[in-house]
């Protein structure tokens, strides 16, 4: 037997035993109370990102001003098909009549209809000029389009088309020669792209004077770190290698691009002087197209729609002969585009003020008004009006009607109602002590019955402040409180009703001094962020979670040592052991095994 015990099957046996044994008695208790306060800083998370919730869902409900939830403004059309709104908090309560006359439109020019695969006879690189009305002032775009040899009227269309809509604007200086002096003075330049002005100083001329490369050097890295929205290099000129030029594009296509001198002669000496350069791409479209089988035609149309956004002018410049070559060079005139005659022009000729076919025209409460665009928003504060549709005669008025958003004022309270009692349900349940489930995670729980009582006696006090004549109870606007469930909306009418006959009342019910949200929200704040009250007892759960993990490491270790100890005298009893067997073995001729067996 003993033999058998003392093999080394047999000690590690031994000792595993005396381990499991030891760490019942002294490890799994420290596991027990560790795992009791892992469990606790985990509910602690879990009810800290609920009150997090709920307080950052309180914030429009204490508001006072245009972002309170009571604040909400809803904007209804009689008929959508001709005019839609919508209205910010900011809109004042109010009813419009509305009739459609005219949208508003794109400017439109379009060119003869030419045959498509007739030979053109344009080659070489060409120029041209689209200037487009706006409310600040007109902008002018200038264009290239290079051409070889065999073109046919369409592919000199689809040229034409694809440089407008991939043009930049793009000022190129003067051709300089490297080596020369610059004999100007020191000069500022002023930017202006899209109405944001940045000045750029060089110290050139004087005593500093600089060759034109270092110059076109010094702008370069002046230009580009202080000039937002502008790239600009020193390029070679293309006619001259010998000769440099400075480059400066505009990356943004719809933003426009002054250049001037504040100060000195600089601009007007490199020839980048301009004012209100556009990309091409950044205010109108081009396209080719087929109007009929063989036959192609070129239009341009404005990107903006509306009277200020015509396009103006169309015309060749310099040696240029790419719009003439298909019949489109309309210059300043506005023809009117024929289809019957095939005369290129504008599809909208009529630019007075009372005719003209591009704005939006419309009958506001009794006043002709007009607009650019479709979708106004100057009308009235805080309300945008869409234009859909032109009414006919028959039509009836669109009335739009700007009040108090009573749905969205019941959405949000149903969401505070929500995200209450995800917090409350968590805390009660939690909480709970039963004969089935016993005692709950959180049952004694300082923090959480301070809260659920918190909870509980807001939502069933009169706000204390606000006369008894008026609403001062949640369950005088039907929201009913359950000591279980929470809070729910058991009178979806009562709560209808009074937010739209006593509003005011229903916002001093949440966000007076002592209203409902504000209650909750000062109250509830102390227990969050960085020292809060639930963040410092959480914090004191970790300390108890990693005390306890030092006390495991500790007696692991102990056990561990005091095993060692055990196998190391098990192991000096084998070998006694098997020091016996061989004597008796030699001696008497028998094992000690056989001599007690017998």
């Amino acid at each position: 037997m003993s033999g058998t015990i003392l093999t080394t099957s047999g000690i590690d046996s031994l000792v595993s035993a005396f381990q499991a044994q030891q760490s019942n008695l002294f490890i799994a208790p420290l596991l027990t109370a560790q795992t009791k306060y892992q469990n606790l800083s985990s509910a602690y998370s879990t009810i800290i990102s609920k009150v997090n919730t709920l307080v950052t869902g309180l914030s429009g409900f204490t508001a006072t001003d245009n972002t309170s939830v009571f604040a909400a403004i809803a904007a209804n059309s009689s008929n959508t098909n001709f005019v839609s709104a919508t209205a910010t908090n900011s809109a004042s309560v109010g009813n419009y009549a509305i009739r459609v006359e005219q949208l508003a439109k794109s400017d439109i020019a379009v060119s003869q209809s030419l045959a498509s695969s007739t030979a053109n006879a344009i080659t070489g690189t060409h120029t041209f000029q689209i200037v487009t009305g706006s409310p600040t002032g007109d902008l002018t775009s200038n264009v290239s389009v290079t051409f070889g040899t065999g073109e046919t009227n369409q592919t000199v269309m689809q040229k034409i088309a694809d440089a407008v809509n991939s043009n930049l604007a793009v000022v190129t200086s003067q051709s300089l020669a490297p080596a020369s002096t610059y004999a100007g003075a020191a000069s500022t330049l002023s930017f202006n792209v899209g109405g944001t002005v940045t000045t750029v100083s060089v110290n050139a001329g004087g005593s500093n004077s600089e060759t034109y490369d270092q110059l076109l050097n010094d702008l370069v890295q002046n230009i580009n770190a202080n000039v937002s929205g502008v790239t600009a290099q020193k390029i070679t000129d293309p006619n001259n290698p010998a000769n440099e030029m400075l480059q400066i594009t505009v990356n943004d296509p719809t933003k426009s691009l002054s250049i001037s001198d504040s100060s000195g002669t600089l601009a007007a000496d490199l020839g980048i002087t301009t004012s209100n350069l556009i990309g091409a791409s950044g205010v109108v479209t081009a396209s080719s197209f087929s109007p009929s089988t063989g036959n192609s035609q070129f239009s341009l149309t404005s990107k903006n729609t509306g009277l200020d956004y015509i396009i103006k002018n169309i015309s060749d410049t310099g040696s240029g002969t790419a719009l003439s070559s298909i019949n489109f060079n309309l210059g300043t005139t506005r023809t009117t585009f024929n289809q019957t005659t095939n005369t290129a022009g504008f599809v909208y000729s009529d630019t007075t003020l009372a005719n003209n076919q591009l704005n939006a025209k419309l009958n506001f409460n009794g006043l002709e008004i007009q607009r650019d665009s479709n979708t106004i928003s100057d009308l009235a504060n805080g309300v945008t009006f869409t234009l859909n549709s032109v009414m006919q005669t028959s039509d009836p008025t669109a009335n739009v009607s700007i009040s108090s958003d009573v749905s969205s004022m019941t959405s949000q309270i149903n969401s505070f109602i929500t995200k209450f009692n995800d917090l409350y349900t968590y805390l009660k349940t939690n909480s709970a002590v039963s004969s089935t489930n016993g005692r709950g995670l959180l049952s004694g729980d300082t923090n959480s019955s301070s809260i659920l009582n918190l909870m509980s006696q807001t939502s069933i006090s009169p706000v204390s402040g606000l006369p008894a004549n008026v609403l001062n109870l949640l369950s005088s606007i039907g929201i009913s409180f359950d000591s279980t469930n929470g809070l729910s909306v058991t009178d979806s009418t009562q709560l209808s009703q009074s937010l739209t006959n006593n509003l005011s009342q229903v916002e001093q019910l949440f966000n007076s001094t002592n209203g409902i949200a504000n209650t909750l929200y000062n109250s509830l704040n102390p227990y969050i962020g960085a020292t809060g009250y639930l963040t410092s007892e959480q914090s004191s759960f970790d300390s108890n979670v990693q005390n306890y993990s030092d006390r495991i490491t500790t007696q692991q270790t102990n056990i561990s040592t005091a095993a060692d100890n055990l196998r190391t005298q098990y192991e000096k009893l084998q070998a006694q052991l098997v020091d016996l067997t061989n004597t008796a073995q030699t001696y008497f001729g028998v094992s000690l095994t056989d001599y007690f067996n017998s």
